[in-house]
C-alpha cells in the first residue's frame, strides 16, 4: 500500500484503481461464456487457451452437478458420466493448441446449466452456461440450422489467429 501512496498521491480513488488491478493481474485466466442449444440437436462448448499447451494436456469438464462430462489426462479422453456416455467428442488434434472444447449431441433438457472446464498446468478455467430449448418452429416445420459448422470452426480458427502474434 505505500507503494500506491507514493504513485497515487493525488486520490485516493486512484490507490483504489491501482490496488484492484494488482488483485486482477494475480488471478488465474478465465472466460465465460453463454450458448443456445435445442433439443436432439448438438452445441460446442468453447474451452480455448490462448496458448500453445506442453503435452501431454490434461483437461477436467464438469457440469452443474459435478458430473464428469469429459475428463482429458495425458492428451486422451480419459473419464465420462454414463449420462453423457457417447454424447461428447472432444477434438485430440486441437489439444496442444489450446483448444479443448467439447461436442455434446442428442441435447436433452435436463443439460442446461453451468459446464467448467479447467485445464491445471495452466491454471486456465472456462465457464459456459448452455440453455437448452425446444427448436423453434416455422409454419409447422422445424427449421434446421447449419450455424454450428460455422461455431465448430471458429475455435480453431480463434487459436490460428493467435499463434500469429
Amino acid at each position: 500500500m505505500v507503494i500506491l501512496r507514493s504513485v497515487c498521491q493525488c486520490s485516493p480513488l486512484c490507490s483504489s484503481v491501482m490496488l484492484v488491478c494488482l488483485l486482477c493481474s494475480r488471478s488465474s485466466a478465465s472466460s465465460q461464456s453463454v450458448k443456445t442449444g435445442f433439443i436432439r440437436d448438438e452445441v460446442l462448448l468453447p474451452c480455448v487457451y490462448s496458448e500453445k499447451l506442453s503435452e501431454p494436456v490434461t483437461a477436467f469438464w464438469r457440469d452443474k452437478d459435478d458430473k464428469v462430462v469429459l475428463d482429458i489426462i495425458n492428451s486422451r479422453e480419459d473419464k465420462i458420466d454414463a449420462k453423457f456416455t457417447g454424447r461428447v467428442l472432444s477434438f485430440p488434434d486441437y489439444y496442444k493448441n489450446g483448444n479443448l472444447s467439447i461436442l455434446i449431441k442428442d441435447l436433452r433438457a435436463d443439460d442446461a446449466g453451468l459446464y467448467e472446464c479447467y485445464i491445471p498446468k495452466v491454471d486456465y478455467q472456462a465457464k459456459t452456461t448452455l440453455n437448452v430449448t425446444e427448436k423453434p418452429t416455422s409454419h409447422g416445420a422445424t427449421v434446421t440450422s447449419s450455424s454450428h459448422h460455422l461455431v465448430l470452426l471458429s475455435a480453431p480458427l480463434f487459436v490460428l489467429f493467435c499463434s500469429l502474434k
